[in-house]
């Protein structure tokens, strides 16, 4: 079962968009510390959460999810991500997103003003993920036997796995 805003989040993604996994690289790692490394080393006081599948060491779309809080300097950090990143593909009061590529992957970089309700989940999910192998095992089933499903279908069944590890289904 999903909530409501998962519902109308999956209404967003166009229909013939198609998710391609992929084994694991190691590689999508070292990309992601040197970008961490860059962000951290000009604003020392952000905490950067690195999420997803790529930090899980499991299959995926070996993409780089990396969030930015910057709660007590947003406004200022936002003009200065916008030198170093150019202008977001999505911004609004709390949250810039942009869409990179680093040595031949994909990066979502968020930089965020605080921890709201969707992404404290998403944080919860990965340290759930991250801490029981099992659970780690069966969200990469998931992801592998979604490769070339609608992007849609995909997110759908993450939902649904996201929700019942959180004790979120009725």
């Amino acid at each position: 079962m999903l909530k409501p805003d998962q519902e109308k989040y999956l209404l967003t993604i166009p229909e013939d968009k198609i998710v391609r996994i992929q084994a694991f690289d190691p590689k999508v790692r070292v990309v992601a510390q040197k970008l961490i490394d860059q962000i951290t080393s000009r604003f020392p006081d952000v905490k950067v959460f690195y999420i997803g599948a790529s930090p899980l060491g499991i299959a995926g779309q070996n993409d780089i999810d990396l969030n930015i809080l910057s709660e007590h300097k947003f406004d200022v950090y936002a003009e200065e991500f916008k030198k170093i990143f150019g202008e977001p593909v999505r911004a609004n009061e709390r949250r810039l997103r942009w869409e990179l590529q680093r040595d031949g992957f994909d990066i979502e970089l968020y930089l965020k003003k605080d921890i709201d309700e969707v992404f404290q989940e998403q944080i919860t999910v990965f340290e759930l993920l991250k801490g029981d192998s099992s659970l780690r095992g069966e969200y990469e089933r998931i992801k592998l036997d979604s490769d070339g499903l609608p992007f849609r279908e995909y997110m759908r069944r993450k939902y649904e796995f996201f929700n019942r590890i959180l004790g979120l289904e009725k």
